[in-house]
Protein backbone atom coordinates (compact mmCIF):
# COMPACT_ATOMS: atom_id res chain seq x y z
CA UNK A 1 0.00 0.00 0.00
CA UNK A 2 2.47 2.86 0.77
CA UNK A 3 4.63 1.82 -2.26
CA UNK A 4 1.28 2.49 -4.37
CA UNK A 5 1.55 5.80 -1.92
CA UNK A 6 4.80 6.32 -3.60
CA UNK A 7 3.95 5.71 -7.30
CA UNK A 8 1.16 8.05 -6.84
CA UNK A 9 3.32 11.01 -5.69
CA UNK A 10 5.55 10.34 -7.94
CA UNK A 11 3.35 10.25 -10.63
CA UNK A 12 1.65 13.55 -9.25
CA UNK A 13 5.09 15.31 -9.40
CA UNK A 14 6.38 14.39 -12.40
CA UNK A 15 2.24 15.46 -13.98
CA UNK A 16 2.94 18.59 -12.16
CA UNK A 17 6.22 19.71 -13.68
CA UNK A 18 5.46 18.29 -17.35
CA UNK A 19 2.43 19.52 -17.57
CA UNK A 20 2.91 23.71 -17.65
CA UNK A 21 5.59 22.72 -20.30
CA UNK A 22 2.97 20.66 -22.79
CA UNK A 23 0.47 23.60 -22.53
CA UNK A 24 2.89 26.06 -23.05
CA UNK A 25 4.49 23.83 -26.08
CA UNK A 26 0.76 23.60 -27.32
CA UNK A 27 -0.08 27.63 -27.26
CA UNK A 28 2.91 28.15 -29.11
CA UNK A 29 2.09 25.72 -31.55
CA UNK A 30 -0.98 27.36 -32.18
CA UNK A 31 -0.17 30.59 -32.39
CA UNK A 32 2.85 29.34 -35.21
CA UNK A 33 -0.13 27.96 -37.01
CA UNK A 34 -2.43 30.68 -37.05
CA UNK A 35 0.36 33.14 -38.20
CA UNK A 36 1.23 30.77 -41.12
CA UNK A 37 -2.32 30.57 -42.23
CA UNK A 38 -2.58 34.26 -42.06
CA UNK A 39 0.86 34.57 -43.96
CA UNK A 40 -0.43 32.27 -46.66
CA UNK A 41 -3.84 34.50 -47.03
CA UNK A 42 -1.24 37.53 -47.46
CA UNK A 43 0.74 35.92 -50.11
CA UNK A 44 -2.35 34.65 -52.18
CA UNK A 45 -3.73 37.84 -51.99
CA UNK A 46 -0.68 39.52 -52.64
CA UNK A 47 1.62 37.30 -55.20
CA UNK A 48 5.44 38.31 -54.01
CA UNK A 49 6.02 38.49 -58.21
CA UNK A 50 4.00 41.13 -58.40
CA UNK A 51 5.55 43.64 -56.33
CA UNK A 52 9.37 42.47 -57.33
CA UNK A 53 11.02 42.74 -53.46
CA UNK A 54 9.25 46.05 -52.62
CA UNK A 55 6.88 44.51 -50.38
CA UNK A 56 7.45 43.40 -46.66
CA UNK A 57 5.26 41.32 -44.48
CA UNK A 58 5.09 40.57 -40.64
CA UNK A 59 2.62 38.89 -38.93
CA UNK A 60 2.37 38.84 -35.28
CA UNK A 61 -0.32 36.39 -33.43
CA UNK A 62 -1.16 37.33 -29.79
CA UNK A 63 -0.25 33.81 -27.55
CA UNK A 64 -3.43 33.99 -25.34
CA UNK A 65 -5.81 35.39 -27.59
CA UNK A 66 -6.80 35.74 -31.08
CA UNK A 67 -5.68 39.13 -32.01
CA UNK A 68 -3.39 39.35 -34.91
CA UNK A 69 -1.72 42.15 -36.47
CA UNK A 70 -0.23 41.80 -40.02
CA UNK A 71 1.79 45.21 -40.97
CA UNK A 72 3.02 45.62 -44.47
CA UNK A 73 5.75 47.70 -45.27
CA UNK A 74 5.25 49.40 -48.81
CA UNK A 75 7.91 52.12 -48.66
CA UNK A 76 8.89 51.59 -52.54
CA UNK A 77 5.23 51.12 -53.32
CA UNK A 78 2.90 53.62 -55.53
CA UNK A 79 -0.01 54.72 -53.78
CA UNK A 80 -1.63 52.53 -56.75
CA UNK A 81 -0.40 49.84 -55.01
CA UNK A 82 -0.69 50.51 -51.79
CA UNK A 83 -4.58 51.43 -52.12
CA UNK A 84 -4.87 48.00 -54.31
CA UNK A 85 -2.91 45.85 -51.53
CA UNK A 86 -5.35 47.10 -49.00
CA UNK A 87 -8.57 46.60 -50.74
CA UNK A 88 -7.28 42.86 -51.60
CA UNK A 89 -6.48 42.06 -47.95
CA UNK A 90 -9.83 43.75 -46.41
CA UNK A 91 -11.37 41.12 -48.53
CA UNK A 92 -9.65 38.21 -47.73
CA UNK A 93 -9.03 38.70 -43.94
CA UNK A 94 -10.60 36.92 -40.75
CA UNK A 95 -12.44 39.29 -38.33
CA UNK A 96 -10.33 40.32 -35.70
CA UNK A 97 -6.68 40.76 -37.40
CA UNK A 98 -5.51 44.64 -37.71
CA UNK A 99 -3.73 45.38 -40.83
CA UNK A 100 -1.07 47.96 -40.59
CA UNK A 101 0.23 49.49 -43.98
CA UNK A 102 3.63 51.40 -44.30
CA UNK A 103 4.30 53.42 -46.78
CA UNK A 104 4.90 56.76 -48.73
CA UNK A 105 1.93 58.21 -50.45
CA UNK A 106 3.42 60.49 -52.88
CA UNK A 107 6.88 60.62 -53.58
CA UNK A 108 7.00 64.31 -53.71
CA UNK A 109 6.54 64.19 -49.82
CA UNK A 110 8.94 61.59 -47.95
CA UNK A 111 6.46 61.70 -45.41
CA UNK A 112 5.42 58.08 -44.13
CA UNK A 113 1.78 57.12 -43.80
CA UNK A 114 0.59 54.23 -41.82
CA UNK A 115 -2.95 53.19 -41.87
CA UNK A 116 -4.71 50.65 -39.55
CA UNK A 117 -7.47 48.58 -40.96
CA UNK A 118 -9.41 47.04 -38.57
CA UNK A 119 -12.99 46.85 -40.02
CA UNK A 120 -14.23 42.99 -41.55
CA UNK A 121 -16.21 44.65 -44.45
CA UNK A 122 -13.93 45.40 -47.96
CA UNK A 123 -12.36 48.38 -48.54
CA UNK A 124 -13.28 50.37 -51.51
CA UNK A 125 -10.71 52.65 -51.60
CA UNK A 126 -10.17 57.15 -50.49
CA UNK A 127 -13.74 57.74 -49.82
CA UNK A 128 -13.48 61.00 -52.01
CA UNK A 129 -10.51 61.88 -54.62
CA UNK A 130 -9.11 64.61 -52.79
CA UNK A 131 -8.23 62.37 -49.40
CA UNK A 132 -5.28 60.79 -51.60
CA UNK A 133 -2.98 63.26 -52.66
CA UNK A 134 -1.61 62.93 -56.19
Amino acid sequence: MEGLLQLGGLLLMVGMTVAPVVVLLGLLNRRDHRESRLLGRVMKALPPRQFGGRLAVHVRCALLSPRSVITLDMQACSRDEIWQAIARLSRSLPPGVRLLVDGTVDPQCPAAVRLAIRSRRPFAGPSHPSAVPG
